[in-house]
C-alpha cells in the first residue's frame, strides 16, 4: 500500500523537502528578509515620528500617523519626502542602520510636511517635498555628525528649519505653486480659547492646525507621562503669558503657530535632555521665557521675506542650554533617556543611588581585616591639601593594636604585614632606605617615610607610606598588577606606630594636594559594600572571590536560560532569555518583551537597566540587583531598585512623579543576605510604607541560579 507520508513531508514539518537544498534555503531567507523590511521600515518611521514628540514607541508613532490622515494632502507629502530620503540612502548604498536613528526620518517628513502645508497638492509641490526630504536627510546626516563629534549635541530639527526656510524663499520664484488653503478649525464645541489654542498648537507641530490631531498628541503624552503631559501644559502657559504680556494681547498669542516652541523646548529640557527635578523645571521655565522673546525676535527678523518661525527658537535656546550644561557636568543631564520621565528617574536615581563614588574606586592595600585608624578629614593630620587619605592598623578583639607591651616595633601586629597593589598602572617613584622609628619616636624631617607613589591606568596617582626599611619590592618605571606585592607595613616617618597610610592625588609629587577616593570591593563592618568611604574606627576587609559562582555567572554569548514562570501558583508562559550584546560592548538578557542589561565585575554581578516591559524578567533584577561574588553565611549588603518596579498604579504614579521633587522617593531600598551558601534572601523597603517586599534567591552547588521568589506572589523555576 502506498504511503503518502513517505512521498511528501507534512507541511507541520520545518525540514521540507523543497527547502533541502542550498540554493533554494538562501532564496526563501532571502524572501523572507525581504518580507520583513517593509515591517521594519513601517516600525522605523512610526518610531521616528513618535520622537518627534519625545515618545518612544511605534505604536506611539502609529496612532500619530492615523490621526495625520484627517489633511491627507499634507501627510502626502510629507511621505514624498520621507521616501525620498529612503531613495537617495539606497541609491547611496547606506547601510539600513540609518533607520534606527530617528532624525534621519523625520527630518525629511517635516520637510514633506512644511511643503503640504504651505502648497496645495500638485506635481510640482510634490517634487518640491521630494527635493526638501532628499535635502533634510543629507543635512541631517552631516550635522548630527558634527555636532556629535565636535560639540556632544544632538541634532534636533535643525536640518528641517534651514531646508523648510529654503524651500520657502525658493517658491517665491515658482509660479507652479499654488498656496494652500487648510481648513479653518474654528471654536465650535464650547472649549476655552487657551485650551483649543493649545490643541490646535499641539497638531502645529505635524502642520495640522486641527484641534482632534492636537487631542490626539495630548492623549498619547498623557498615557505616555505624567511628567510630559505637566509640562507641555505649563510651558504653553508660561510661553503664552509671556508673550501676552510683553505685546500687551492676548488675541493674537493663541492663534501663533511660533507658540508650538514654548510646548517643544518645556518637554526637551524639563524632562527628556534633563534628568526631571525642581532644577529642571526651573531651568525648563526660563528656556521658554527664552524661547518667547527669540521667536518674537526671529518673527520681526524674517517678516520682509515673510518667512515663518518654526522650530527655530526650540532649536536654538535646547542647544545653547545643553551644551551650556555639559561643558559645567553638574549632573543635571541624562545620561541615558529612556521611554519616558517616569522611567528615565527610575534608572538614574537608582544608579546614582548605586554608585556615589568619586570615579577613583581602589582596592585595599592589604589582605584580611583591619581598622580605620585615620579618615578623611581626620583629627591629627588629614587636614587642608591631606584631607583626602586614610590610616589602617590591626587590632585584636579587646581593641588593641599590639601585644605584649607594646613597647618594641614587633609587637604590633600590623609590623612587617604585606602592602599590596590597589591599582594597576606603573610605579612612578620610590624611596626604600629611610629606617623604622622606634615606638615613642618620629622622624619630622621626612614625614612620607618610605614610601611608593604608584600611577595608575586610569590617570590618577596612588601615594603609600612608611614602609618598612629596604621591604619595598618595587622599583621606578616597574608595570604592577592590582594585589601584587610591594613591601611590608612599617614605622619610618612621621609614624607613632606601624601602620599604612594611603591617598589619591592628580601629580606624581610626594605630598601633593589629595583628591576624593574610595574603596572597592570590601566588606565594612561585615556589610558587603561595591565602593564604600569607610569612617574611623570602622573594620575593613577585602573580599575574596567566590571562583564557583564567578564561572556560574560568566553568561556565554547568545547562550540560553528558559523559566517557568508561575504567579500565585499558576503556571505562565515560560521565559526564555537569550544573552546578547549591544553596540556598545554591553551585556543584556533578551527576552523578546524587554532587554535587562547586566555586567560583571570583581564588585560582583549586577542588573542596572531595564528597558521594554516584562514582568518575569523584571524578577531577576527585583530579587538580586547586586550579587556579590562572595558567599559567607551571614554577610548581608544594601542597595537600590528603581521604584517603578515594585510599584503599581496610583502608587507607582505618585512615586515617579514624586521622585522628580523628592528624589529620595525614585528608589527602593534593597538588603540581601547570605542566610546559606546556596540561598540568599532580601527585603525591599518602600518609602513611606511599612509593608516590606521579600524575595529570596536559590542556587545550586556550582552557582548557578536555580529559582526565584517574589513575595509569594511570582516565582521563577530554571528548566534549562
Amino acid at each position: 500500500m502506498l504511503n503518502i507520508r513517505q512521498r511528501s513531508p507534512s507541511l507541520g514539518n520545518s525540514n521540507w523537502a523543497i527547502l533541502s537544498k542550498p540554493y533554494l534555503r538562501q532564496n526563501w531567507k532571502r524572501l523572507m528578509k525581504w518580507g520583513q523590511a517593509p515591517q521594519h521600515f513601517l516600525q522605523a518611521v512610526c518610531a521616528a515620528i513618535a520622537e518627534i514628540m519625545f515618545l518612544r514607541g511605534a505604536g506611539m508613532g502609529a496612532c500619530l500617523l492615523i490621526a495625520m490622515f484627517l489633511q491627507p494632502s499634507v501627510l502626502i507629502m510629507g511621505l514624498t519626502g520621507l521616501m525620498a530620503a529612503v531613495i537617495f540612502a539606497t541609491v547611496a548604498k547606506l547601510k539600513q542602520d540609518y533607520l534606527n536613528f530617528a532624525p534621519l526620518l523625520f527630518n525629511p517628513l517635516l520637510a514633506g510636511l512644511s511643503v503640504g502645508y504651505l502648497f496645495q497638492l500638485s506635481p510640482a509641490s510634490l517634487f518640491l517635498s521630494a527635493a526638501a526630504g532628499a535635502f533634510a536627510f543629507v543635512l541631517t546626516w552631516s550635522l548630527s555628525h558634527i555636532l556629535r563629534t565636535v560639540l556632544l549635541l544632538p541634532v534636533l530639527s535643525l536640518p528641517f528649519v534651514a531646508v523648510s526656510w529654503i524651500v520657502h524663499l525658493a517658491a517665491f520664484r515658482y509660479a507652479g505653486l499654488q498656496a494652500a488653503i487648510l481648513p479653518v478649525h474654528t471654536y465650535t464645541i464650547g472649549l476655552p480659547l487657551e485650551f483649543e489654542g493649545f490643541l490646535r498648537t499641539l497638531g502645529l507641530i505635524f502642520f495640522l492646525p486641527n484641534i482632534w490631531v492636537g487631542m490626539v498628541v495630548m492623549l498619547l503624552l498623557l498615557i505616555n507621562s505624567r511628567i510630559q503631559f505637566f509640562l507641555a501644559i505649563a510651558g504653553y502657559a508660561l510661553g503664552t503669558y509671556t508673550r501676552g504680556i510683553l505685546t500687551g494681547t492676548f488675541a493674537y498669542v493663541y492663534y501663533d503657530p511660533a507658540t508650538l516652541n514654548y510646548i517643544l523646548v518645556a518637554l526637551a529640557i524639563g524632562g527628556y535632555y534633563l534628568l526631571p527635578s525642581v532644577r529642571s523645571y526651573a531651568l525648563a521655565a526660563i528656556a521658554v521665557v527664552m524661547t518667547a522673546i527669540l521667536g518674537e525676535a526671529v518673527s520681526v527678523f524674517w517678516a520682509a521675506v515673510g518667512l515663518p518661525v518654526h522650530a527655530f527658537p526650540y532649536n536654538v535656546v535646547t542647544l545653547s542650554l545643553l551644551y551650556l550644561l555639559g561643558s559645567v557636568g553638574r549632573g543635571l543631564l541624562a545620561k541615558y533617556p529612556q521611554a519616558s520621565p517616569e522611567k528615565t528617574l527610575d534608572y538614574e536615581l537608582t544608579e546614582r543611588q548605586r554608585h556615589q563614588g568619586s570615579g577613583r574606586a581602589i582596592a585595599l592595600p592589604f589582605a584580611g581585616r583591619w581598622m580605620v585608624w585615620q579618615g578623611c578629614d581626620g583629627r591629627w593630620t588629614h587636614q587642608g591639601l591631606w584631607r583626602y587619605a586614610y590610616d589602617f592598623v590591626i587590632r585584636d578583639e579587646e581593641g588593641q593594636t599590639f601585644r605584649e607591651g607594646g613597647l618594641q616595633l614587633s609587637d604590633y601586629y600590623a609590623f612587617q604585614k604585606p602592602v599590596l597593589s590597589p591599582v594597576s598602572g606603573w610605579v612612578s617613584r620610590v624611596v626604600r632606605d629611610l629606617p623604622d622609628c622606634a615606638i615613642g619616636t618620629v622622624d619630622q624631617d621626612r614625614n612620607w617615610g618610605n614610601f611608593v607613589i604608584l600611577v595608575d591606568d586610569r590617570g590618577f596617582y596612588v601615594e603609600i607610606s612608611h614602609f618598612a626599611q629596604d621591604s619595598i619590592v618595587v622599583n621606578q618605571g616597574d608595570r604592577i598588577e592590582r594585589g601584587a606585592l610591594l613591601g611590608r607595613c612599617g614605622n619610618s616617618g612621621y609614624s607613632p606606630q606601624p601602620h599604612i597610610h594611603i591617598q589619591v592625588q592628580l601629580t606624581p609629587e610626594i605630598g601633593a594636594a589629595t583628591v576624593p577616593f574610595s574603596f572597592a570591593n570590601l566588606r565594612v563592618n561585615d556589610e558587603f559594600c561595591a565602593e564604600s568611604t569607610p569612617v574611623e574606627s570602622a573594620e575593613v576587609e577585602a573580599v575574596s572571590l567566590d571562583r564557583a559562582l564567578l564561572q556560574a555567572l560568566s553568561l556565554p554569548l547568545d547562550s540560553q536560560i528558559k523559566f517557568q514562570v508561575l504567579r500565585k501558583g499558576r503556571s505562565l508562559s515560560p521565559l526564555t532569555v537569550t544573552v546578547r550584546m549591544a553596540i556598545d560592548g554591553t551585556f543584556y538578557l533578551d527576552s523578546g518583551k524587554a532587554k535587562l542589561y547586566f555586567r560583571r565585575d570583581d564588585s560582583g554581578f549586577v542588573f542596572h537597566r531595564l528597558v521594554g516591559n516584562d514582568p518575569a524578567l523584571a524578577a531577576l533584577l527585583i530579587a538580586m540587583p547586586w550579587l556579590p561574588l562572595s558567599r559567607k553565611q551571614g554577610q548581608f549588603w544594601c542597595d537600590y531598585v528603581p521604584i517603578g518596579l515594585v510599584t503599581t498604579q496610583w502608587r507607582q504614579m505618585f512615586y515617579q512623579f514624586g521622585s522628580s521633587l523628592y528624589a529620595p522617593l525614585g528608589s527602593a531600598s534593597y538588603r540581601g543576605e547570605w542566610r546559606s551558601e546556596n540561598t540568599l534572601v532580601g527585603t525591599i523597603s518602600i518609602p513611606f510604607v511599612k509593608q516590606k517586599i521579600s524575595t529570596s534567591v536559590t542556587f545550586d552547588r556550582s552557582g548557578q541560579l536555580v529559582a526565584i521568589d517574589i513575595d509569594k506572589q511570582l516565582s521563577l523555576q530554571r528548566i534549562s
